[in-house]
């Protein structure tokens, strides 16, 4: 996953937000990653009708992602 986007995630799951993947239209995300993490329990993924799509890191990868990013 790209750095820029972690970091993102981990300060949004800090504050307890969702971030809109809209916004990151500039960094090359594919949608099968986001699916893979979501699968493996360390993403949430919820579609808005005004939105788009909003990612959420779980607990799990929260204290996951947290502990590479501190590296």
């Amino acid at each position: 996953m790209n750095e820029s986007l972690l970091r993102v995630l981990i300060r949004a799951k800090e504050v307890n937000k969702w971030v809109a993947l809209k916004h990151f239209v500039m960094l090359p995300v594919h949608p099968t990653v986001l699916m893979q993490l979501e699968d493996e329990g360390l993403l949430l993924i919820k579609r808005h009708a005004n939105e788009g799509v909003l990612m959420k890191l779980t607990l799990k990868g929260y204290q996951q992602y947290k502990q590479i990013s501190e590296e």
